[in-house]
């Protein structure tokens, strides 16, 4: 297969594979599978190739992971360790680049996060859940216990312990399964969706409790767990608009939670 159409939060995206070797082809394609459509009209198509040669990024041990991107005008240069590309959102194509090692699941992030922003959609760094046909997103720092509060959700439908997509949709949010892989590779990555009823900062807690969050520090909270495209000041107040109108549709909440799964029992009762 040289062609696949990824279908992620309802916005298309073409990856033509005809550069790649059969290796990475099948590798890509087994990854992508859950989120695979029938060739359809993208809003992008991404020409991979492999290429033989050394890392674009030296490792250096103990470094958080590097993910180099520039935006200017519609143009979006991207940079990792084993990955190097370009898309240029007007004209609707771009180029990746991959090493022996690399796939396309970073550039693919900040491609969705870039594309959001016209879309009044967020990529978070988020887990999300449906529970009873309803979604949760818990939301917080590194170490907050998003894939905690997933490994207590096993029973239920897991969109993701690290990355979700919300989206506003016939003016009802959204919560989006995505194809990215988080701290639990084991994990399914499920392609559905479903509206957004709680919507948790996390906190780590002796108790199960869920308390008032103020609008404005939810905003920020949220704000700040979404990625790459908040070094711009003009995009940064646009996501922050977007945070505000997702806290006005859908009640902002602390979720203070313990290490057992009884803390569903506060969420399956809300409103």
């Amino acid at each position: 297969m040289n062609t696949i159409t990824l279908n992620i939060a309802d916005i298309l995206t073409t990856l033509d594979l005809t550069g790649c070797d059969a290796t990475a082809r099948a590798r890509i394609v087994e990854r992508y599978a859950e989120f695979t459509v029938p060739p359809s009209p993208a809003l992008v198509t991404i020409r991979l190739r492999t290429e033989l040669g050394p890392q674009y990024i030296p490792v250096t041990p103990g470094e958080v992971w590097q993910i180099r991107t520039h935006r200017h005008d519609d143009h979006i240069d991207f940079e990792s360790y084993f990955e190097k590309g370009w898309v240029d959102l007007a004209a609707g194509q771009g180029e990746l680049t991959l090493r022996r090692q690399g796939n396309p699941e970073n550039f693919l992030r900040v491609l969705y996060a870039w594309l959001g922003i016209d879309r009044h959609m967020l990529l978070l760094h988020a887990s999300g859940i449906i529970s009873n046909g309803r979604g949760f997103v818990f939301y917080g720092h590194s170490g907050s216990g998003k894939t905690t509060v997933t490994t207590f959700s096993l029973d239920r439908t897991v969109l993701s312990d690290d990355i979700v997509i919300v989206k506003k949709v016939d003016d009802v949010y959204r919560v989006f399964g995505v194809p990215f892989r988080g701290d639990m590779p084991e994990a399914p990555r499920t392609n559905a969706n479903a509206p957004v009823v709680g919507l948790c900062i996390l906190v780590k807690d002796q108790d199960h409790t869920l308390k008032p969050l103020a609008t404005s520090l939810a905003v920020a909270r949220l704000a700040s767990c979404v990625p790459f495209v908040m070094n711009q000041p003009e995009m940064a107040a646009r996501v922050t608009h977007i945070c505000a109108d997702l806290v006005a549709h859908v009640t902002p909440r602390a979720l203070h939670f313990k290490r057992d799964p009884g803390f569903w029992r506060l969420l399956d009762g809300l409103e």
